[in-house]
């Protein structure tokens, strides 16, 4: 479905890892878009003139594979849908081609706001073991009794970075979530995410979002993985935005 999009990456300048690496924005603000696999061309314009491309040894797509935990209650998605600011999201994950895997903590502090604890690990973790939890709790606002494997979720990336390598930005594709009772793929949408430091003021490719009429659609693929694998949860606060996003797949 994304084959016309991923085509045209070879009109972009390429970036290595180690000039990435200098834009790691880890306090940093952050946009989402939901997108249509077809609706993806029409960025390319602005992605060649305002953008670089991440290659590692010819590659310019990556494999992403993620192990997401929460408490057996789902405390960090009800978090997340009852608004709390301070909320979190955890999980490890492995960079597929690199066969390079970390334990990540992400926190929300305020509105626009992300915080994150980044940790290289040697092998993708499914367990939390007493000291990562004890990790975890420094980041949570209530007290943690038990952290466990809620899904699994792959993708492919895209990662490019502004000609001023003051903002990075990502395209995941070919999203599959899974648990130990389903396993769903969803191969007409993409999720873009730019995330800008508190200096940068304005973003090329937002403008053209915004010109084309493609708003923010502010969810994260935890959020939207629970909700595809545990249709049963509470999700009214989100309802809004995934009728958005159930639309873009028909």
């Amino acid at each position: 479905m994304f084959k016309k999009f991923t085509n045209q990456l070879s009109l972009l300048n390429p970036v290595s890892l180690a000039e990435l690496e200098a834009v790691s924005l880890l306090n940093r603000t952050d946009s989402k878009y939901t997108l249509r696999s077809e609706d993806l061309l029409k960025i390319v314009p602005c992605l060649v003139e305002h953008y670089n491309v991440l290659e590692i040894n010819g590659t310019r797509i990556f494999s992403y594979e993620n192990n997401y935990f929460d408490t057996p209650d789902l405390q960090f998605f009800k978090d997340h849908h009852n608004g709390y600011v301070n909320r979190i999201k955890v999980r490890s994950r492995r960079y597929v081609e690199s066969d390079m895997c970390f334990f990540e903590i992400k926190k929300k502090e305020k509105v626009d706001r992300t915080n994150k604890h980044r940790e290289p690990i040697p092998y993708m973790i499914s367990d939390i073991d007493e000291i990562r939890k004890n990790l975890i709790q420094e980041y949570s606002r209530k007290a943690i009794e038990e952290v466990t494997l809620i899904l699994k979720n792959n993708f492919n990336r895209i990662t490019l970075v502004n000609n001023q390598f003051t903002e990075r930005v990502t395209i995941d594709m070919n999203l599959h979530f899974i648990d130990d009772e389903h396993d769903i793929k969803f191969k007409k949408i993409a999720i873009i995410e730019i995330k800008q430091s508190k200096s940068t003021h304005s973003s090329p490719l937002t403008t053209f979002l915004k010109y084309n009429n493609i708003r923010e659609q502010s969810i994260s693929k935890y959020i939207y993985g629970v909700i595809t694998l545990i249709p049963s949860v509470k999700k009214n606060n989100f309802m809004p935005i995934l009728k958005k996003i159930n639309k873009l797949q028909r």
